[in-house]
């Protein structure tokens, strides 16, 4: 039975990154095992975070960022100013490379195209049994493994997406200014919108979004996006040079892992996507510095660090509303944005914000739907 000190049950986004940052630490040297069953299938994703600069995992070679940003509607566009921040995209594709690139010279970490079977604790190891009948031993096992059984499956609201890079020969886009939340006219009963980042003046990824809890087929999500350039932009030629499709579970029951020593949960699996908005990408980074920082410091119990239990309260406000109210959304985005500083808000999104900064910043909103929701008060 080969043992290793560090597993992965998992070889997406999480545990690339884990991994990353393993191996940026003083167990560079530690044997590692990455388990995948799609293991060197890149998925075709889009990430964004804000910071005050590129985090060091982003491959420099590939950086788009904007300090602009805009939520508008037929009728107005709103366009904010972040001073100190900036919003960073990542595509998945570039994020893979640069990782596999920065693994192949470390010749501690094994790659294997497995799927993890059954994970049983012992005392001071972990047997890890994968679907080609073979056992591995660790130390610890890091698994992102995630599941409809691990969150409220069909009753959680869900952030369904699809997305269009395109590419056209006319200076359409305006490349100094992302589009958040652009609102078209939308079913009744429903959240939607679209979001867009302008690569350069004739080039962005258009993206439909919507919150449901009901599956929406790629065909009504193409047609959205597409009947969303005919009506922006007159029939305008262009080329679609990637395609992106998604559902991110809007949750903040996640069900708890069973406590364990050496089963250490990641990623979504572990709570680690915002359940309000679905950003994940920068949170990753940090909880999977602090696991490092544990294994390090030689902690005996390494626990996955939680989002702080009142920014779980705000997002349940807030998807109370989105499953009772949805109309109410657009509003509370828009204020949200017109009352308070623009850094502010997005630190706030990131759960980067100090009490005293919520109080100020929710102060500035109108209450009447945070009290209606209150009153109405369900966990999501």
């Amino acid at each position: 039975m080969k043992h290793y000190d560090y597993i992965f049950a998992g070889a997406g986004c999480a545990g690339l990154s884990m991994v990353y940052h393993l191996l940026n630490s003083p167990f560079r040297n530690s044997k590692i095992l990455l388990l995948d069953p799609n293991l060197g299938q890149i998925p075709d994703k889009t990430w964004c975070y804000w910071a005050e600069k590129p985090l060091p995992i982003h491959p420099r070679n590939a950086i788009h960022s904007w300090n602009q940003l805009s939520l508008s509607s037929n009728y107005d566009k709103a366009t904010h100013q972040m001073e100190n921040l900036q919003y960073f995209h990542i595509n998945s594709r570039d994020f893979f490379e640069h990782i596999y690139s920065f693994l192949k010279s470390h010749p501690n970490v094994t790659h294997e195209q497995n799927a993890v079977n059954q994970i049983i604790e012992k005392e001071n190891s972990v047997e890890v049994f994968t679907s080609n009948d073979t056992i591995y031993q660790g130390n610890y096992i890091f698994d992102s493994r995630l599941t409809d059984s691990d969150h409220l499956g069909s009753k959680a609201l869900k952030q369904i997406f699809a997305g269009w890079k395109i590419e056209t020969d006319q200076n359409i886009f305006d490349k100094s200014t992302f589009t958040m939340m652009e609102w078209t006219q939308s079913e009744k009963g429903l959240f939607d919108f679209f979001y867009i980042l302008p690569y350069h003046s004739k080039s962005a990824l258009i993206e439909y979004t919507a919150y449901s809890r009901q599956d929406i087929s790629q065909e009504i999500l193409n047609a959205k996006i597409k009947e969303y350039l005919e009506e922006k932009f007159g029939g305008i030629a262009y080329e679609i040079t990637f395609q992106e499709k998604g559902v991110i579970p809007m949750t903040t029951q996640i069900k708890a892992p069973d406590f364990s020593k050496r089963i250490i949960p990641i990623g979504t699996k572990a709570g680690w996507t915002k359940a309000s908005t679905g950003y994940t990408f920068h949170t990753i980074q940090k909880r999977a510095q602090s696991l490092v920082n544990q294994l390090v410091s030689g902690e005996n119990n390494i626990k996955t660090e939680k989002s702080p239990a009142r920014f779980r309260f705000y997002d349940n406000i807030l998807l109370n509303i989105a499953h009772k109210w949805p109309h109410e959304l657009k509003g509370i985005f828009e204020d949200l944005f017109k009352r308070n500083e623009t850094d502010l808000v997005m630190k706030f999104l990131g759960e980067e914000t100090s009490l005293f900064q919520e109080i100020k910043l929710l102060s500035r909103l109108r209450f009447p739907i945070f009290i209606k929701s209150l009153l109405n008060y369900e966990k999501h």
